[in-house]
């Protein structure tokens, strides 16, 4: 098994399995903990931290610019690490804040995180999904003609109130001259009231002719007042480089699943996979499968290595997962 380097440690949802044959580098965790240094109203994020051995449990706080402070309910650490997922709340004030975690009476870990606007944001009961931030990565094939492009989109519902449903997006590959260069499309279930949606794919194309943007296009199908739906959690997501077949570019994106939810089982989920440059700009995307069934309080490890090969390793530094899964009741 080749050695690894890390490449990066992440927030906000997930994906993975340890695959022998791949290689990594770590992104620096600052103070002990690792979580992204940019978030925007009604983002969920994540914070995870190295917690003391020995410790029985955790708590965390966040302290927006204006002072506000958001308290996060305790967490009990599982192998030596515990991690929180905040929501920005759709108030919360501007600029720089800070976030700190305690385990027992002990700070074990802190860092600065700034808060920035949603680019559009409605109380219209109507839903309406607009691309927040996109980006891609392309690179042409080492054999034969063609290309891959990879890439990312973060769409937004900027209704407070109603969940969109059967959002069809369709995304256009477009060449300098305005002509299509390739087109993909696909349906999210749902994007939740104020949520965002991590919407990563690839696509493989008949030309090594430069993409100059994205064209986007969305259509809302249906869609139904707000509603609570349980999604699971992901930890220990990483960012890897075959150093040996492929060094210097994205080979796959591995991590774990947890099943955090009482009395249901999860039966699946396909995973909606973006990769961010340190800038928090998107630099491309793919999408993977867990067709393993995980009870209450379980996790299960899995990886996703398809569709990120066009994404430079040194550029790739955080990642955002969505996810679509298929509850059944029972633990």
């Amino acid at each position: 098994m080749p050695l690894r380097s890390i490449v990066s440690l992440v927030s906000l949802a997930l994906v993975a399995a340890l695959a022998a044959g791949a290689s990594a580098l770590a992104a620096p965790e600052q103070t002990g903990g690792a979580a992204p240094g940019l978030v925007h109203r009604g983002q969920v994020w994540t914070i995870s931290v190295k917690a003391p051995r020995g410790a029985k449990s955790c708590s965390a706080k966040v302290k927006y610019a204006d002072g506000k402070v958001q308290q996060l309910a305790a967490r009990k650490p599982r192998n030596l690490r515990v991690q929180f997922t905040p929501r920005v709340p759709l108030d919360a004030a501007l600029g720089a804040g800070t976030w700190l975690v305690t385990c027992g009476k002990a700070p074990v870990a802190s860092a600065v995180v700034s808060v920035v606007d949603v680019k559009s944001t409605t109380v219209d009961s109507t839903p309406k999904v607009v691309v927040d931030r996109q980006g891609f990565s392309q690179r042409p094939d080492r054999y034969g003609d063609g290309s891959l492009i990879s890439y990312g989109l973060m769409l937004k519902n900027t209704s407070a109130g109603e969940d969109a449903d059967k959002v069809y997006v369709i995304v256009n590959m477009v060449a300098s001259n305005g002509a299509l260069i390739g087109s993909k499309s696909r349906t999210v279930p749902v994007v939740g009231a104020g949520s965002a949606y991590a919407f990563g794919d690839s696509f493989s194309l008949r030309t090594q002719e430069a993409v100059a943007k994205l064209e986007v296009t969305i259509r809302v199908g249906a869609h139904e007042p707000k509603q609570s739906r349980p999604m699971p959690d992901f930890a220990n997501v990483h960012i890897f480089q075959n150093a040996v077949t492929d060094p210097g570019w994205v080979s796959e994106v591995d991590g774990e699943t947890v099943n955090s939810q009482v009395g249901r089982t999860l039966q699946s989920a396909n995973l909606s996979i973006v990769i961010f440059d340190a800038a928090g700009n998107p630099i491309g995307g793919s999408l993977s499968y867990a067709f393993v069934t995980i009870p209450a309080g379980s996790r299960f490890v899995f990886l996703a290595q398809t569709g990120f090969g066009s994404i430079p390793i040194t550029q790739a530094a955080s990642v955002v997962i969505s996810a679509e899964p298929t509850w059944v009741a029972g633990g």
